[in-house]
């Protein structure tokens, strides 16, 4: 997604590897992590063929059916939706410097884990899902002059066991690796282009690319890869420009492009044209260089969200242009990542990217999740995933893919599995072959406090209470310290199974928050209290040994914080 999951580890890493493309080091090896205790005993060993192989050609295609782009199977002829998860593993991992940064692992030699793997891909298969999107990691995919052999052999086992399971297999990436692709790329680096920049904007940034990808998917036609199971070569996982680095931060000059074209780094027009008019040659210079080799393949590439018409990501260096991919690039589908409960609605996230009015070329949402700092819980993480599936079927998205289905390396956001795999069971075609149609589920939980009438002891006029029952996470804010209170009235008598409090709350710190209840006569009495150190987005929750029984009104109460009294939103369970 960018602001969220693991950007300022992956920020660290491109400038790490940055510097090292820069001084041309070209010949250090990567060293591969430690072997992990949980490793398999099993590693899959492929034997390459002796002669050059004919490619096998791709099961999923794209096509135009009456002006509307579509992917379809090439064996049945069918309209194809892809609909599954992101495969991610996290470890430590050497750079080129000497370095380590935590990154993607799934194909790490001494990681990869073929049963835990096999075990996931079943799984997937039994609830329907179809299609599986994993990162390459430039930490350990390379050596000085090559590919690593036994990372590229665990990429085969991965698309066997994903064939093997009816799902296909997006293969993306944010970086390249050093060695020899560093050397090349270090040929232009980094007076005039410099981070992403010379990537895109430069001769050898294109053909550095245009070697890695071309080894790559040779390596995989020569070890008789299953490149039926791949559904797509994505050049980058999310592209963008370093607008703080050169050639963006010069202020005077005329830079030779990519296109042999100068622009003036004086004229701010000129540096969004130099953007523009490159990206577009870039990708698909990168696609026929592919196509070269594997003609039947689907080539994409992978964004977050640009920052206007509706301002979004404020304060970011890196600028992003999705309709110039879009509209203008021969790639055969675009990958999205629009998240909710985020800064922009779905509506102005289709704005921003410029993809209102696309029929021809498929767009797929390759990320959207739920984030556990903004989502009080599962449940309604389930509610807020499904309807923004259903939602963007209206805006011309044609495919699905969650972050993540079991991400154990933190808690960000929510997983296809986490709790009791409500999430995954939700978004499964087994569940709604329709993705465009919501459903009801046994599982999910009733909260009736949602836009529940409200009260409080005071409220910022941009903070009202009722913010803090309206499902969004906006913040009920009291404008004063302690002692406050906001009382939900939730209009008749329920028996209460579980409230939950998702906190608001600058500086963190000790807080005694009380919960109270009453009935439409009684009096208010005392059923618990939170006293304990507490910080922003933790959600309190207190679920009663017998449920509580004849409740029509709940007061919370803040007896004591360093903070402002606030609440993102109350949540009250029924059974």
């Amino acid at each position: 997604m960018n602001q969220s999951k693991y950007r300022p580890q992956l920020l660290v890493i491109i400038l790490l590897l940055l510097v090292s493309a820069c001084n041309i080091p070209g010949n250090a090896t990567a060293t591969n992590p430690p072997p992990s205790n949980t490793a398999p005993t099993h590693q899959p060993t492929i034997t390459a063929t002796a002669e050059a192989a004919i490619p096998v050609e791709h099961r999923i295609g794209v096509r135009v059916v009456d002006g509307i782009g579509e992917f379809y199977d090439r064996a049945t002829n069918e309209k194809f939706i892809p609909r599954g998860n992101n495969y991610i593993r996290l470890d430590p991992q050497p750079t080129e410097d000497g370095g380590t940064q935590t990154y993607h692992s799934v194909f790490d030699p001494g990681l990869y884990d073929q049963p835990e793997i096999l075990t996931a891909f079943e799984n997937m298969h039994a609830l329907g899902y179809n299609t599986v999107r994993v990162f390459i990691s430039q930490n350990t995919i390379g050596t000085s002059s090559a590919l690593n052999e036994a990372y590229m052999d665990n990429i085969i086992d991965f698309l066997k066991m994903a064939k093997d399971n009816d799902l296909y297999v997006i293969i993306t990436q944010d970086w390249l690796p050093g060695g020899k692709y560093g050397q090349v790329l270090g040929q232009d680096c980094c007076e005039k282009f410099n981070m992403n920049n010379i990537h895109f904007l430069s001769s050898a940034g294109l053909e550095a690319n245009t070697l890695y990808f071309q080894d790559f998917v040779r390596y995989l036609i020569e070890h008789n890869a299953p490149l039926d199971a791949v559904f797509a070569y994505e050049l980058r996982n999310e592209m963008f420009f370093d607008m703080d680095f050169a050639p963006f931060s010069l202020t005077s000059g005329l830079i030779t492009a990519l296109n042999g074209k100068s622009y003036d780094m004086s004229n701010s027009d000129d540096k969004k044209r130099m953007i523009d008019e490159n990206m577009v040659i870039w990708m698909d210079s990168l696609r026929a260089a592919i196509l070269e080799l594997d003609p039947t393949a689907l080539v994409s590439v992978g964004f977050f969200w640009p920052q206007e018409p509706n301002p979004a990501r404020i304060g970011d260096p890196r600028y992003v242009n999705t309709a110039s991919a879009i509209w203008e690039s021969q790639l055969d589908f675009i990958d999205l990542h629009p998240y909710p409960a985020s800064e922009l609605t779905l509506e102005q996230y289709v704005e921003n990217f410029g993809m209102d009015g696309m029929e021809e070329k498929p767009i797929i949402m390759g990320e959207f999740g739920a984030s556990t700092h903004e989502v009080p819980s599962v449940d309604k993480a389930v509610r807020t995933l499904m309807n923004w599936q259903v939602d963007s079927c209206q805006y011309g998205f044609d495919g699905w893919l969650l972050w993540t289905w079991d991400i154990y390396e933190n808690n960000e956001f929510y997983s296809a599995i986490s709790d009791q795999g409500q999430i995954g069971e939700a978004l499964a075609p087994i569940n709604r072959p329709d993705p465009c149609q919501s459903a009801q589920f046994d599982f999910l939980e009733t909260n009736i406090a949602l836009n529940a009438k409200v009260t409080a002891s005071r409220s910022l006029a941009n903070e009202p209470s009722s913010n803090a029952v309206d499902g969004t996470g906006a913040n009920w804010g009291a404008g004063a310290f302690p002692k406050q209170w906001i009382e939900i009235d939730l209009g008749q008598s329920y028996t209460i199974k579980t409230i939950r409090l998702m906190v608001a709350q600058y500086p963190e710190g000790n807080t005694v928050h009380q919960i109270q209840v009453r009935n439409l006569n009684g009096n208010f009495e005392l059923v618990h209290t939170f006293d304990e150190f507490t910080v922003d987005n933790q959600i309190l929750i207190y679920t009663p040994d017998i449920p509580l029984l004849d409740v029509q009104f709940i007061r919370i109460t803040t007896i004591s914080s360093l903070s402002w009294v606030a609440w993102k939103e109350i949540e009250i369970i029924i059974p």
